[in-house]
């Protein structure tokens, strides 16, 4: 938590987020906060510390969810701060259950991670070449606008994330499309192995952010062609 930390001038981002997955010059927003007398925060959970360094980038404060870093094993949500400078961070207790999860998944982190992005990049450039997409985002792709800052920026990929959004003449929700996913994950804890599908902009929005799993991103890509199947084919009302 960063509860009691931040000022006026002090300005929060995130190093991989927001619609479309975008990616910020964390440096030149760093000049600027700096300018004005202000501490730059980051949010580097999806990246993780494994793709992004954000404090090498003149960030003051990088911020982690660490659900992907204990691979889905934390009884509650868990955060780690790290800082270019002494600031206090207010908190509570964390319980040895979670800290052992995170002490273990620390060990294998490196080499999930790299699956996790591996994985999303495959999904990506699968989605790339559906035309019935309203868009595809992700990092790294060329076609993404923050694709050039994304390459100096984050390090052993492009994330474990990729966006997508249907087409509204459709008609069909993120929340339909979704359900329609035999491998969507929902049951699964965040972090985990599964891949997992998220309504990004709500049930009855039409975008849906998947976060790369450890399984086959082949099954992935099938179960997401076989719904791509029903909503360019839907039933009749």
């Amino acid at each position: 938590s960063s509860r009691g930390v931040m000022s006026p001038h002090d300005v929060a981002i995130d190093m991989i987020g927001d619609k479309g997955l975008r990616v910020p010059d964390a440096k030149s927003v760093a000049d600027e906060v700096h300018r004005a007398g202000g501490l730059l925060f980051a949010d580097i959970t999806v990246p993780s510390h494994f793709g992004c360094r954000a404090l090498d980038l003149g960030v003051d404060v990088q911020l982690e969810a660490l659900d992907r870093i204990a691979a889905g094993r934390l009884g509650r949500k868990v955060v780690a701060g790290s800082s270019r400078r002494e600031i206090p961070i207010a908190g509570d207790p964390i319980d040895p259950e979670d800290l052992t999860a995170i002490a273990e998944g620390l060990d294998t982190s490196a080499m999930r991670m790299q699956r996790h992005f591996d994985h999303a990049r495959a999904l990506a450039e699968y989605l790339s070449c559906c035309e019935c997409l309203a868009s595809v985002s992700y990092p790294g792709l060329s076609s993404h606008p923050d694709h050039d800052m994304a390459t100096r920026v984050l390090m052993h990929g492009f994330g474990p994330a990729v966006d997508f959004e249907l087409p509204s003449a459709r008609g069909i929700t993120a929340d339909e499309f979704i359900a329609r996913c035999a491998l969507n994950g929902r049951a699964f804890p965040a972090g985990g192995s599964r891949t997992r599908l998220h309504a990004r902009d709500g049930a009855h929005g039409r975008a849906i952010r998947i976060f790369a799993g450890l399984d086959n991103p082949l099954m992935i890509a099938d179960d997401l062609d076989q719904a791509m199947r029903w909503f360019c084919n839907p039933p009749e009302p």
